[in-house]
């Protein structure tokens, strides 16, 4: 008897990194100004970078388990989900004259919403409706309720009841006009690539990725990756926002603000002014190669730190967290 092994394929895991990597403050305030480790440049790169690599979306679309071979008379399902699942690909073309802009608002049975940018003037979109239970015919019932309804310029995403590993949820993937303006509410995972024109983001329970972005961002979420050398970008974290800047020089405004921690992370010989807002001096973790170059100050309750020619009021890089650490690092 044959037996056919089935394993599930999953998209990219949008989990926040959380213990097994810690940064560990190496910076000593002399003089009101920080010291650095000269072991900066020896450093390896940390593991945790793979946040910001930017991966070709896909859209796997299939059903479970999958039809067995000629032959095969038993099936072994591999898979740590429902033993069953069903799904329905929905498919739009919209021309950017017809919608010049996109709204997407998602229930939160809504795992993924992955857009991005493209030269092209349309918006290409895929949606899969996908049901899990215990029985093919249980899955189908939870995949019809799921679904995307248009109305204009509008998306609205909608899923079924989760029970333990059984009901509804939808995965949605935009080929988007690269610099057309695109709005986002969802309870789930957002990830935004390439995109020049406006984003707006709002993840509310999930964690919203942003990677190589040029326009005007305004993102929030319980957990923020942001990759980028240019643009006009507000972030707002509820847990903790990871940072890549990947040019010598930020061209833009970059303000980011967590409840939590803050990582930044910059190339060698980067140049443009830094703002740092923290509780207490303890807070702050400086190992990046300018680090000598900061200089501490009070600033009402708060103390701030700061790299190159900071203005009162704004720098081009501007990261504040009252209640947790935040930490700036060279990487090669």
């Amino acid at each position: 008897m044959l037996i056919a092994i089935h394993a599930q394929q999953f998209p990219r895991v949008l989990t926040s990194i959380r213990g097994g990597v810690f940064l560990l403050a190496i910076s000593a305030m002399v003089g009101g100004v920080v010291s650095c480790s000269n072991q900066n440049s020896r450093r390896t790169k940390p593991p945790f970078l793979f946040l910001f690599e930017e991966h070709p979306f896909q859209m796997n679309c299939s059903d479970w388990p999958a039809p067995l071979p000629p032959g095969t008379h038993a099936y072994v399902t591999v898979s740590p989900s429902a033993r069953y699942a069903r799904t329905r690909l929905e498919t739009l073309d919209l021309p950017v004259n017809e919608v010049p802009a996109l709204t997407i608002a998602a229930d939160p049975y809504n795992s993924l919403i992955q857009i991005g940018g493209a030269n092209q003037n349309q918006w290409k979109i895929q949606y899969c409706a996908k049901g899990k239970g215990d029985t093919a015919e249980e899955s189908t019932g939870y995949m019809r309720g799921v679904s995307m309804r248009r109305t204009g310029s509008l998306l609205t995403l909608n899923g079924t009841d989760l029970n333990g590993l059984s009901g509804g949820e939808g995965t949605l993937l935009v080929d988007a006009p690269a610099d057309a303006p695109v709005i986002v509410h969802s309870w789930g995972a957002i990830e935004v690539h390439d995109v020049a024109g406006p984003v707006r983001i709002a993840a509310t329970r999930g964690r919203a990725i942003v990677l190589n972005t040029s326009g005007l961002v305004d993102a929030s979420a319980q957990i923020i990756d942001y990759a980028s050398s240019i643009g006009e970008a507000t972030l707002n974290a509820d847990w903790e926002i990871n940072i890549r800047i990947t040019a010598q020089q930020f061209s833009g405004h970059l303000n980011a603000y967590a409840q939590q921690k803050v990582q930044a992370f910059f190339p060698a010989g980067f140049q443009s002014p830094i703002d740092v807002y923290v509780n207490r001096p303890g807070d702050f973790n400086c190992r990046a190669e300018f680090c000598s170059k900061m200089k501490k100050s009070r600033e009402n309750s708060l103390y701030r730190f700061t790299y190159g020619e900071v203005t009162k009021t704004r720098a081009p890089i501007h990261l504040r967290s009252e209640t947790s650490q935040i930490t700036l690092d060279t990487v090669q």
